[in-house]
């Protein structure tokens, strides 16, 4: 592989991420909506021109993402037509990337729950909307139990009808505990069913990563220089017209760029490439 970019936190250079080619299928796991939009909207970009197989799951539909004081001002029924608005706004960001209903898989567990699921024998009570089941239609299963059983079933049929190649994941590292949660579940199910794909991860919440927030869209990402490269980070390069795209679908997740915080992190990620380390 050619080394592309020269990683100015580790003086080692990242490789390039490989051909995507029309016989891969990419599943991309993102806890969050909008998540798959800052990590892998080039990638997507790139392997619907190539005509590969494009599977996105989400995790949760990103219906806690408020401020904790207005958590508690705001009733159960607001959250669950927040999630809703959410789903929709993830169909709007990833029709401008080139996908279809038909590309996209929502489970409807609970935003800011993945954790709390992995410890509990019994359901776990959704924060926002104080269910402890899903209760979004147009779901993988409507009205499917908080539990972490459920989960791994669910990521567990969906990987095994799917038959994925290339796997994009979470990152192990990432202080999200919903994105860290992901990616042991996700690890479980590939040791569990002896799936076999080539993974790389991708990080979103990490301590002065992106290095800078805001808009740098003529700037190139680097991985944090806190993470050693135990392994090999890889660089997607974005062309203009892929980098314009994913500026339209970062747009589309709106209820997310009203908050300062959140639409800082989201445009920290529109670069000139995405990056992932692949994991073993």
């Amino acid at each position: 592989m050619a080394e592309i970019i020269n990683n100015l936190n580790t003086k080692e250079p990242l490789l390039e991420f490989p051909e995507i080619k029309t016989s891969d299928r990419i599943l991309i796991l993102a806890p969050h909506i909008d998540d798959e939009i800052v990590s892998s909207a080039g990638i997507i970009q790139q392997a619907n021109q190539a005509g590969s197989k494009i599977l996105i799951i989400y995790a949760t539909n990103g219906d806690n993402s408020l401020y904790v004081l207005m958590r508690k001002l705001l009733r159960p029924n607001w959250f669950i037509s927040f999630g809703k608005k959410r789903m929709a706004e993830a169909r709007k960001a990833t029709a401008v990337l080139g996908l279809k209903e038909e590309n996209l898989i929502f489970l409807g567990y609970p935003d800011n729950g993945l954790k709390q699921m992995s410890n509990r024998s019994i359901p776990c009570t959704s924060r926002s909307t104080r269910l402890n089941f899903n209760p979004y239609q147009g779901t993988y299963r409507e009205k499917q139990q908080y539990t972490k059983d459920n989960l791994i079933n669910d990521l567990s049929e969906i990987a095994n009808n799917f038959k994925p190649t290339i796997v994009i994941i979470p990152h192990p590292e990432d202080k999200h505990p919903d994105h860290k949660s992901l990616f042991h579940y996700w690890k479980e199910v590939a040791v569990k069913d002896k799936i076999h794909p080539d993974q790389y991860a991708y990080l979103v919440h990490f301590k002065s990563f992106p290095w800078k927030k805001g808009s740098k869209k003529d700037e190139l990402l680097q991985p944090p220089k806190e993470l050693p490269l135990k392994r090999s980070w890889h660089s997607f390069n974005l062309s203009s017209d892929q980098e314009k795209k994913k500026i339209e679908a970062v747009r589309q997740n709106a209820s997310q760029l009203k908050r300062f915080s959140t639409s800082n992190l989201l445009k920290a990620f529109i670069r000139k490439n995405e990056i992932f380390e692949k994991m073993e």
